[in-house]
């Protein structure tokens, strides 16, 4: 696969997109949905994904490279409200389309299949929060220790109670209880974890959160952990320059089973310069530093070469340092562009991983339907501990519906 074919690729299918003449569907759509919500009360749900992917891995074994397309549909309903009270259901299809191995990716579900997905019950204060008890969509913060992986065509679900507290101005309190987790790979892990997010909007300059995470009693021993950490956000306004800075911090403290003690350090600054987004950023995971409930597609490059490794630790860590591009670029609707740069080290031990190239490019078509093409090339130097020695190719265009 080479990076200047799939990076045109890329670039010339979601700009092709971005001529479709979409107002006579979306009209028709709108008329339709319309009727239909004026007939039946609550709300009805459909989420379309339609995609072809190329993942190669570079290690001489065939098994290991999957070429296919693949069919995603998501179908629910949500009660109106009731005194407070909601309640959704939300089934999910997967089918194979087409392709030369049984595996759609080596993350999603190996297969086609039908699951359900979401079955929740909910209350809704507008003065004290919210609180919700059954399978459900998740997520916390960025994504790093508590995630629904939501790039993946089989999305990670929880089977929980979860609450939100927000009854005091600038203060938000969640807190979770999970018995289950739903992985993208249609595995159904047991455990018990909760957990306890505080977070305070100080001002736009400063929102600091702390968190509290606990995994027990899992059917994967490996996750068995505990993590406490601070993260900070916010944007500084230099008048002076007339710029403003985006920036986040995070640190984190972990006691895992397995691995005993660890830390975890990120940090990320933008911004942006006539109408491009620029910024840098890095983490780093001690070694045995775990993220198993994680979104851990979003983080250290779309090869996902450190994504299954950091569910349960990688053994020497990692060092992720990284930079971005990013700029709409003026073609119909726009299309959202970003090139981002990483190189990555051990954080302890022999040897080196190596770097990785990523593209990103969406273009909204109209209200209902949306393009994403994504490209990540990562080169190694020969890896460490095991981790990170194979060159790996990934490339994937989608064609997306939501209702």
């Amino acid at each position: 696969m080479k990076r200047k074919y799939i990076a045109l690729t890329l670039l010339a299918t979601t700009m092709a997109a971005s001529g479709l003449t979409a107002d006579p569907v979306e009209s028709s759509l709108d008329s339709a949905f319309a009727q239909l919500e004026e007939a039946v009360p609550g709300k009805f749900s459909i989420n379309t994904r339609l995609r072809y992917e190329i993942f190669d891995l570079d290690n001489g074994s065939p098994a290991l490279d999957r070429d296919g397309t693949s069919l995603r549909v998501r179908y629910g309903y949500t009660t109106p409200d009731f005194n407070g009270f909601t309640a959704m259901a939300e089934g999910e299809t997967l089918t194979r389309v087409g392709g030369d191995h049984d595996d759609i990716h080596p993350l999603d579900d190996a297969g086609d299949g039908t699951d359900l997905n979401q079955i929740w019950v909910q209350y809704q204060d507008a003065d004290y929060g919210s609180a919700k008890v059954g399978r459900q969509i998740y997520f916390l913060d960025d994504h790093r220790f508590i995630g629904h992986v939501g790039w993946r065509q089989n999305i990670q679900t929880f089977d929980a109670a979860t609450a939100a507290f927000t009854a005091i101005d600038n203060l938000t309190i969640k807190a979770f209880y999970i018995d289950a987790v739903n992985r993208v790979n249609a595995d159904y892990f047991v455990l018990v974890s909760f957990g306890l997010n505080a977070s305070y909007s100080f001002n736009k300059a400063f929102n600091l959160t702390g968190f509290y995470y606990e995994i027990d009693n899992a059917d994967n021993p490996a996750w068995e952990s505990d993590v406490i950490g601070l993260r900070a956000t916010g944007v500084l306004s230099l008048e002076d320059i007339g710029i403003d800075l985006s920036y986040a911090l995070s640190v984190a403290d972990q006691d895992n089973a397995d691995t005993g003690n660890a830390n975890y350090f990120a940090g990320d600054l933008s911004t942006k310069l006539g109408g491009v987004t620029l910024g840098a950023g890095f983490e780093v995971l001690n070694a045995g530093f775990s993220t198993p409930l994680a979104t851990v597609h979003k983080f250290n490059g779309f090869a996902d070469v450190f994504a299954g490794p950091s569910l349960g630790g990688i053994a020497n860590g990692l060092e992720d340092y990284y930079a971005y591009a990013g700029y709409t670029i003026p073609v119909g609707n726009g299309i959202n562009a970003k090139l981002i740069y990483h190189d990555f080290s051990p954080e302890t031990g022999a040897g080196d991983y190596g770097d990785e190239i990523d593209l990103v490019a969406s273009y909204k078509i109209n209200e209902y339907f949306s393009t994403v093409a994504k490209y990540g090339s990562y080169n190694t130097d020969g890896g460490s501990g095991g981790v990170g020695g194979f060159d790996k190719d990934m490339f994937t265009i989608e064609l997306n519906f939501i209702y």
